[in-house]
């Protein structure tokens, strides 16, 4: 069984993007979620993470997550790192919390000189979610 963990405020506060999500009912059998923060100008920022582990807290996979609506100001860059696990407390994984695990990582990249609003959408799928699939569009706002 895969469990994901989605690793965006502990890790992101740190980063300078403070955020706040919220998910909206399932449209076309896809999990949808949205979260917006604020970055600054000219600085690529981790903006989410995901990481499927076993209930060992080892690796189990990476989801597949690709840009489905692309951003109109930025760069996404998605790789493979290190992260750290985090799932809510009232899950069985949350004995993993804090552990290092590997894992999909996205970044953005404000083009030079821009601020202001941008957003892009990434689907993730094989996830524990409707039908496995997500869709989780960010809204950023570039500052000075």
């Amino acid at each position: 069984m895969k469990t994901m963990s989605l690793i965006s405020l502990g890790l992101l506060l740190g980063a300078g993007m403070a955020l706040s999500g919220c998910v909206s009912a399932p449209i076309g059998g896809a999990r949808q979620t949205e979260t917006k923060g604020s970055i600054r100008a000219g600085k690529r920022t981790e903006v989410i993470s995901v990481s499927f582990l076993k209930p060992d807290c080892t690796f189990s996979s990476y989801p597949y997550t690709a840009v489905v609506k692309p951003s109109s100001h930025g760069k996404v860059e998605i790789t493979h790192g290190t992260v750290k696990a985090h799932f809510p407390n009232d899950e069985p994984m949350h004995m993993c919390n804090g552990k290092p695990a590997q894992g999909t990582v996205v970044y953005y990249t404000p083009d030079a000189g821009f601020t202001g609003n941008d957003q892009f959408t990434l689907r993730m799928t094989g996830l524990n979610a409707a039908n496995g699939v997500a869709e989780h569009t960010m809204k950023i706002r570039v500052v000075k």
